[in-house]
């Protein structure tokens, strides 16, 4: 693991030490949410719960005041109370905080912290390099200063003497700050890793390292694909179904070991629990398809992911609880083996308990997020976590009568562009608002869409609809119990037969972006569509949208010769990572193809 490595190895593969520091992150959250009382407060008091929410601000989700009580209530709580508060303090907590009252107690701290007595002190440093005045003056730096505090008053930061990655404290106060001041860290301390028993003060600080950590490796960008000429070539044109599928099981089989797999990549193959999850669910379909028996090692990679069942009844690695068991209950699923009957109900009962709602303190009238599940239950609700764990939650045997459902449908509702169902407005943190369109198509998170945003009115901005969530969107109401004759999925239904495509993922502002996440786009619209009365696609003048043909002759004509697909255009999301595109296009050819 990354834990004992520098700053050279890591940059090697930057997007996924990234991934690994927002795992990190995201399990230190988990850990200081189970310390934060029921009233919500923080440490031993609003001093902490400045620091903590600066921390979480500061996190790789960089959380707001609109993700849920956790954040919300504190920050509501020290925006009372500022007067009486470091306003270094209260800037750095409420910096990225959204709503009207909260925003402005930051505003007149960060006032009070301009107009009184000149500091040199760390946090009013820090404040004030964060959030600059046009006319920002700072004493230079003194012979006794400590290097965070001196790389934020040097004129020439990158002459100031970085501390040991050993000291983890006061290397992680510099790299804060020298990151601020555009100097790159030349050696990293290992991940932190506190112990079982830590409490608020150790996690804080381990959370602080992490943040600076991550940082550094997200700023380092994507991984880049192997030269055009290092990568296996495409099949020829008109290849049938039949022989792709014997390409693609031959690429799984001598790419496992022991029936797991990783990112495939030089250097990058540790078992990932995800990715070993999908890839084991393609094999299964395939050895059915072909009358094959089941491969023993299929087994081996059940008993890999059964092993990893945590206590909670998650089934992960290093994070990403949800995603990981959602895609690991599909996996046992589909082997239907005696012995892992309890392992999926404790894993579905995982995934109910991550959803947003009263049993965290969400209000349903106050958090944009309520009803919906994020990659551990402590993250931001997105629709894709939310898709997956709904999918996987009906798969291993829930209810549609169970409340989640019913939760869910809220969070649904306020990621689809419907307005006159719902008028829906959030404050930008860009400034102005955003506003619920009215196009039917749906968002990744209620007001946020990595597509981009129109420009409505003055200062009122709409977040666009795309297609990958508008089929999750439209699969997700469907699986929470929502007819297909319901307005909300003929709304999101008629987004996508408008724009029905087999080459990007549409609705993205720039064209260029629609290859991002293309091969989850193939499968969430495949699965999407198999799930519809087929005649509910249509098209504007009620003619049916064959889809099945186009997706799978598309799959078809990229598959390479070894047997694997990878997203030729964007590795983002590892999709440059051939098993896991892999295992896209099969399980989109196998919901094409009729399963």
């Amino acid at each position: 693991m990354i834990a004992s490595l520098l700053l050279p190895v890591l940059l090697a593969l930057p997007a996924q030490q990234a991934q690994d520091t927002k795992s990190a992150a995201d399990g230190i959250i988990h850990r200081l949410r189970a310390v934060q009382p029921e009233d919500f407060s923080w440490g031993s008091g609003l001093p902490d719960a400045c620091r903590a929410l600066d921390a979480l601000s500061r996190s790789p989700r960089a959380y707001t005041d609109l993700d849920g009580p956790f954040f919300r209530v504190p920050a509501q709580r020290i925006a009372a109370a500022a007067a009486d508060l470091d306003p270094a303090l209260v800037v750095l907590a409420l910096g990225q905080c959204l709503n009207g009252q909260v925003a402005q107690a930051r505003d007149a701290a960060l006032q009070r912290l301009i107009s009184g007595r000149p500091r040199r002190d760390y946090e009013a440093l820090l404040a004030l390099r964060t959030y600059p005045p046009p006319d920002l003056v700072l004493p230079a730096p003194l012979p006794g200063d400590e290097p965070a505090v001196a790389v934020l008053l040097a004129a020439d930061p990158a002459s100031v003497v970085a501390p040991p990655a050993t000291d983890t404290a006061t290397w992680t106060r510099w790299a804060r700050a020298a990151r601020l001041r555009g100097v790159r860290p030349q050696e990293l301390p290992p991940l932190p890793e506190p112990g079982p028993d830590a409490r608020f003060p150790e996690l804080l600080a381990a959370l602080q390292t992490v943040n600076a950590l991550h940082g550094v490796l997200a700023s380092a960008g994507q991984p880049q694909l192997p030269e055009a000429d290092q990568r296996p070539g495409f099949v020829a044109p008109g290849q049938d179904l039949a022989a792709a599928l014997e390409r693609a099981y031959a690429y799984f089989e001598t790419h496992q070991r022991g029936g797991t797999f990783g990112l495939g990549l030089p250097g990058a193959d540790d078992p990932e629990p995800g990715i070993t999850a999908m890839a084991l669910t393609s094999v299964q379909w395939i050895a059915r398809r072909t009358g094959r028996a089941r491969p023993a090692w299929v087994d081996e990679g059940l008993d890999f992911l059964v092993a990893l069942q945590q206590p909670d009844g998650s089934i992960q690695l290093h994070g990403l609880d949800v995603y990981t068991t959602s895609v690991a209950i599909e996996a046992l699923s589909a082997a239907d083996r005696e012995q892992d009957r309890g392992v999926l109900a404790r894993g579905r009962n995982f995934l109910l308990a991550m959803q947003a709602d009263e049993g965290e303190g969400y209000v349903s009238a106050q958090d944009p997020h309520y009803g919906g599940v994020g990659y551990g239950g402590d993250e931001r609700p997105d629709l894709s976590n939310t898709q997956m764990a709904i999918e996987a939650a009906r798969l291993a045997g829930a209810s549609q009568d169970d409340p989640f459902f019913a939760k869910a449908r809220v969070f649904l509702e306020r990621c689809q562009n419907l307005s006159e169902r719902q008028e829906l407005r959030w404050p930008r943190a860009e400034g102005g608002a955003l506003v619920s369109g009215n196009d039917g198509g749906a968002t990744y998170m209620p007001g946020n869409s990595p597509a981009g945003e129109n420009r409505v009115a003055d200062g009122v901005w709409q977040a666009r609809s795309y297609g990958s969530m508008s089929y999750a969107l439209a699969k997700s109401y469907v699986l929470c119990g929502v007819p297909a004759t319901d307005a909300r999925v003929q709304a999101v239904v008629r987004w996508l037969a408008r724009n029905f495509t087999v080459d990007s993922n549409p609705g993205y502002q720039k064209a260029a972006d629609g290859a991002q996440g293309l091969f989850y786009y193939y499968l969430v619209m495949a699965r999407t569509l198999a799930l519809l009365p087929e005649a509910t696609f249509v098209d504007d003048e009620g003619r049916p949208i064959a889809w099945r043909a186009p997706l799978t002759r598309k799959l078809l004509d990229t598959q390479r010769t070894d047997g694997s697909w990878i997203n030729e255009a964007s590795p983002r999301w590892w999709e440059g990572a051939p098993p896991l595109a892999t295992a896209y296009a099969v399980l989109a050819l196998q919901a094409a193809s009729g399963g």
